[in-house]
């Protein structure tokens, strides 16, 4: 009678076991797949010439590469640029979906990115923003303008003037070297520059970012 019984008792215990240790496995991975960055469709490294045009649903890398050449995104496109040199324009068109830029620099190149739908990096604001997105060296402009999903734009060197508009989500502007004005206006909320004030050669205007100590 007794061996009659065992069997079932086991597949009891063991079906118990299982259902126990799926729900910590399914919720570990769940948060991970559903923040999880978009792929690259394309990565450059190293020398490239002539200019680069990022098509919508593609995602471009730019890692250690040196680009000759002007880099433009479509909307629906996406553009990450890490440790890389770009000699021209980088321009983001109203629909983009994401855009960063880290411990890169442009030559004779300004950066316009407008109606993104996704976040903005251009420089890492706070010691933990500032390692996983260090400081660039812009040889240009930089034109924020219409993006809807937060901007930042922090410790960076920048060669020309800085406009930022109508961008939503949270727009932080910190400890940058702006050689030519700062210009905020209608962001929502208004700029804030994460406790460090920004260097600026010409002159300041508009919401917070007419204030001298920003």
């Amino acid at each position: 009678m007794n061996h009659l019984h065992h069997p079932p008792i086991r597949q009891g215990i063991v079906a118990t076991l299982t259902g126990i240790l799926a729900f910590p496995v399914l919720w570990a991975i769940a948060p991970v797949t559903a923040h999880a960055a978009p792929d690259c469709t394309q990565t450059i490294s190293g020398a490239h010439s002539g200019t680069l045009n990022v098509a919508a649903n593609q995602k471009m890398c730019l890692k250690n590469a040196v680009q000759d050449g002007a880099v433009n995104v479509a909307p629906g496109g996406a553009l990450s640029v890490v440790e890389s040199t770009i000699t021209g324009a980088v321009t983001l068109e109203s629909g983009y979906s994401g855009f960063d830029f880290c411990a890169s620099k442009t030559v004779r190149g300004a950066i316009s990115a407008t109606g993104g739908k996704g976040a903005v990096l251009i420089g890492g604001s706070g010691a933990s923003g500032s390692l996983s997105c260090p400081a660039n060296n812009i040889d240009g402009a930089v034109t924020l303008d219409s993006n809807k999903n937060g901007v930042t734009l922090a410790r960076n060197y920048i060669g020309g003037a800085v406009t930022s508009s109508a961008n939503l989500g949270g727009t932080t502007i910190s400890g940058n070297r702006i050689g030519g004005a700062l210009t905020c206006t209608t962001n929502i909320p208004a700029p804030t520059n994460d406790g460090v004030s920004n260097s600026v050669g010409g002159g300041r205007s508009g919401q917070t970012c007419a204030v001298t100590t920003f």
